[in-house]
């Protein structure tokens, strides 16, 4: 079963070495000779590196650099059917009172299956959304959700009482003439097909996030962003 490889030229040899990966994983690496016309490696210029190799085997060799990056996808394959690595804990830490929990998980490959390696996190044990990279990105990416979660939790008293939603808010005052909102301020933003109320937690050059929660869901914070004119005041 096939999959795709991201190939990416090396820093330092843009033009002759390549990096191959799937997942988590670096699957091969590839080198170009440019023999001498005549050679006879000059028809199979790519030479392909795999974790598989081993010293006693000749080093695969192609004539282009997709044929390459096909072999390697070929034992990268081969080498998660066969493999028996389990999934393992990663990385675990206390972040504001929060327990955060990154698990890797090896690729795995079968007759009707095939899955890239890729990490799964938890956070107070519970399963959350696992961001892409390294070990250390997916952990700081996780502080910053934790860090949103505690700013939630700091806004949904201020919120509830504000919870309120508009079909129309024709007629009523905004930030137009090039006024801005402040943070803090009360403002409707449009969102999900109505005008919701919250408050102004971030101001940019143009414009303003409003947080909100909602009848249905009040212990929850939503936040959109919009155009200092299109915002309402509250």
């Amino acid at each position: 079963m096939r999959v795709r490889v991201t190939i990416t030229p090396d820093e330092i040899k843009p033009d002759t070495k390549w990096s191959l990966t799937q997942g988590l994983d670096t699957i091969g690496v590839v080198e170009r000779y440019d023999w001498p016309a005549g050679h006879r490696l000059a028809g199979t210029p790519y030479e392909l590196w795999t974790p598989s190799h081993t010293s006693d085997t000749p080093v695969p060799r192609f004539a282009t650099l997709d044929e390459a990056a096909a072999a390697a996808d070929e034992t990268a394959e081969h080498r998660a059917r066969t493999s028996d690595l389990k999934p393992y804990e990663a990385h675990r830490e206390t972040y504001r009172g929060s327990e955060i929990t990154i698990t890797f998980h090896p690729a795995t490959a079968g007759d009707s299956h095939r899955r890239l390696s890729r990490h799964t996190a938890t956070i107070d044990g519970r399963s959350a959304d696992c961001p892409s990279g390294p070990v250390e990105t997916v952990a700081r990416k996780l502080r910053q959700k934790v860090d949103v979660q505690r700013a939630d939790e700091e806004l949904l008293p201020k919120l509830r009482p504000l919870t309120d939603a508009l079909v129309n808010a024709a007629g009523r005052p905004g930030w137009d003439g090039g006024a801005a909102p402040e943070t803090g301020d009360v403002a409707y933003v449009w969102s999900r097909g109505m005008y919701r109320r919250g408050l102004v937690v971030n101001v940019a050059r143009t414009r303003a996030t409003v947080a909100y929660t909602t009848a249905t869901n009040p212990d929850r914070v939503h936040r959109k962003a919009d155009t200092f004119h299109e915002l309402v005041a509250g």
